[in-house]
């Protein structure tokens, strides 16, 4: 937390998670100045592999140019804005479907019909306008903001764990996606996701089958946050994994939202937040393993994610979103301890302490 605590720390009020004006503003103020997940590197394998998401209102086009190099553009033409391509697929050249305006991989205009014939027409000036994009260990980020500091800079920590954990992560494979709406503004499911006081009551099974709940910490970066757990053992656990070495719970979550987990026995996955509206969020968790063809034990992990934890967060952060529209709620305490056990809400009051330094905003 950037500010000391010295008193019990308030939640925020509800009306930052029911105002649609706020909402609007965190579009600029925070999707837009922040690294936001764009795909795991296994969509751009290929030169010419490309695929268009959008981020805080914008369409990108991200390209894969050569072996090491992939590039971000807006998805806009140079010459009367049409937007160029969708979906994903693999090609050289981007070509406007208006009026054939065409680029090659690296933005560079190259072909315009007619050009030879209009005066003081340069080819070479015009091209597609670049967005900042990074890899990191096979995680593929882009960023509206020309100036954003790099991501290996910004979350170091995480840089080592993904390699720690994930050793394999740029090689493995897309297997499954578990995904919903939720009913509920995106800091509610933020700040579900960075606390564990829910999660004995909650999610029984995650707690008395999966995670070692005495051995539970959760550190606090400038921009990121830490959560590790070692795992039950013999026949307390829910699934019985193959790779006794790695049996630690590893959740990392960075600002302002996306996270990335591996779960006893290797396999890791990835989620991200797409805020819809003030009160509708889509979640994806995607599953990365290292082929195809699942393990018994892979299949039972994601069957089991998807109708324990998953399942019961849905319906606890919507009834959070009711009660924020409620007249009867005020701002209550966070639950904060002096220990940082892993019953305190101290990384809930970070992610607060994020939005109120990105949103210039107090609470009154």
């Amino acid at each position: 937390m950037s500010r000391q605590q010295t008193t019990v720390i308030k939640a925020l009020p509800a009306r930052f998670y029911t105002d649609p004006e706020v909402y609007r503003h965190e579009l600029d103020a925070i999707f837009s100045a922040t690294w936001q997940y764009a795909c795991h590197v296994e969509k751009l394998r290929r030169p010419g592999d490309y695929l268009v998401c959008e981020i805080a209102g914008e369409s990108l086009i991200l390209i894969r140019e050569d072996a090491d190099t992939i590039n971000a553009f807006y998805n806009v033409c140079a010459h009367r804005a049409a937007r160029l391509v969708s979906g994903e697929g693999c090609t050289r050249r981007l070509s406007c479907p208006y009026h054939a305006w065409t680029y090659n991989t690296r933005g560079e205009l190259i072909a315009v019909p007619n050009a030879q014939n209009v005066s003081g027409f340069d080819i070479g000036d015009y091209r597609l306008r670049p967005c900042r994009v990074e890899q990191l260990h096979g995680l593929v980020f882009v960023n509206l903001d020309d100036a954003a500091t790099p991501m290996a800079e910004q979350v170091p920590e995480f840089a080592r764990d993904l390699v720690t954990y994930a050793a394999e992560m740029p090689q493995l494979t897309f297997v499954h996606r578990t995904e919903a709406v939720l009913e509920a503004n995106w800091k509610v499911a933020l700040e579900n996701f960075s606390e564990c006081y829910h999660c004995e009551l909650i999610h029984k099974k995650l707690a008395n089958s999966v995670l070692d709940m005495n051995s539970y910490s959760i550190k606090v970066l400038e921009c990121s946050q830490k959560h590790l757990s070692g795992s039950k053992a013999g026949d307390e656990r829910a699934y019985a994994f193959e790779d006794q070495a790695a049996s630690d719970f590893v959740s990392w979550w960075l600002w302002p939202n996306f996270a990335f987990q591996s779960y006893p026995g290797g396999r890791a996955h990835v989620w991200y937040w797409t805020p819809l509206d003030v009160e509708h969020t889509h979640l994806a968790v995607d599953w990365y393993f290292p082929s195809a063809e699942m393990a018994d034990w892979e299949a039972e992990l994601i069957h089991h994610h998807a109708q324990t934890t998953f399942r019961e967060d849905q319906e606890i952060v919507a009834s959070v979103q009711r009660g924020l529209n409620s007249r009867a709620y005020q701002s209550g305490p966070l639950m904060i301890d002096a220990a940082r056990s892993q019953y305190s809400e101290h990384a809930v009051a970070a992610i607060q302490q994020l939005w109120r330094d990105a949103m210039g905003v107090d609470d009154d």
